[in-house]
């Protein structure tokens, strides 16, 4: 892994944790940031000793979303995007990934943890995907596994107004396992990962692949259709002008 690498990664028994490191930019991402998020997911996949990840930030800050900046100069033009490809890789993955979230998860921020199997939050944190606000459409099958999970008036709610969510009422969504006091996501995380620990791996494998191979076809219809209309978004003058207007401020 890159040694100027935005991602720290340590093992604490069978869990491999991936932390987003980056508060410069409030642990936004970038394109060096998704291949090393892809290469370590790819890397607790070969360890047979790793049997769950978890994937959290800072105490300050999960993800502040996509790197503007990034979009201009690592434009999105097809599915070999690194963001694609992690997402994808996150989506497919085959071991439990538990997500532990203190702050705020914005944009991809929130989206990640639609993929993830455990999600975990401080009680000040909070969840917004603001993609209309900035001219573009929501991304990587959110449009499908929002409404499955939460209904169609919550997603518009979400999606097309993009408004702010406290962890209670994502967690009324449907889309946060548990609230734990400030700072405690991950130490809860990782209590549920020595539980995972404990199980036979082939069977914690097994059943999450039961759990979502009925739904993953149409999970990556949808992050392909959505891929399409946010690389049509992303050339179009009205998300231009918008970059243009938050870079003024």
């Amino acid at each position: 892994m890159n040694p100027e690498s935005c991602i720290a990664r340590e093992v604490f028994g069978s869990a491999l944790v991936i932390r987003i490191v980056n508060p410069k930019r409030k642990n936004a991402l970038n394109v060096d940031i998704y291949e090393d998020l892809m290469a370590s997911l790819e890397f607790a996949d070969k360890d047979d000793g790793i049997k769950s990840v978890i994937l959290t930030g800072s105490d300050q800050f999960f993800c502040s979303g996509h790197d503007l900046d990034d979009f201009i100069n690592n434009p999105i033009e097809n599915e070999r995007h690194p963001v694609f490809q992690f997402m994808l890789t996150l989506s497919q993955f085959g071991k439990p990934v538990i997500a532990a979230v203190e702050g705020f998860a914005v944009g991809i921020g929130s989206t990640m943890l639609l993929h993830c199997d455990l999600v975990y939050a401080g009680r000040s944190s909070f969840f917004q995907m603001p993609f209309t606000s900035l001219g573009l459409c929501p991304e990587f099958a959110a449009t499908f596994v929002i409404p499955q999970t939460a209904g169609h008036r919550i997603a518009s709610e979400l999606l097309i107004l993009g408004r702010r969510f406290s962890a209670e009422r994502f967690r009324e969504a449907g889309f946060i396992n548990e609230i734990t006091e400030d700072g405690g996501a991950c130490k809860l995380a990782l209590e549920r990962a020595s539980e995972i620990e404990k199980m036979s791996s082939i069977s914690v494998v097994t059943t999450k692949k039961l759990i979502k191979e009925k739904l993953n076809s149409d999970t990556q219809a949808s992050m392909r259709e959505e891929l399409l209309c946010l690389i049509e978004l992303l050339g179009a003058a009205d998300f231009e002008s918008r970059l243009n207007n938050i870079n003024k401020e």
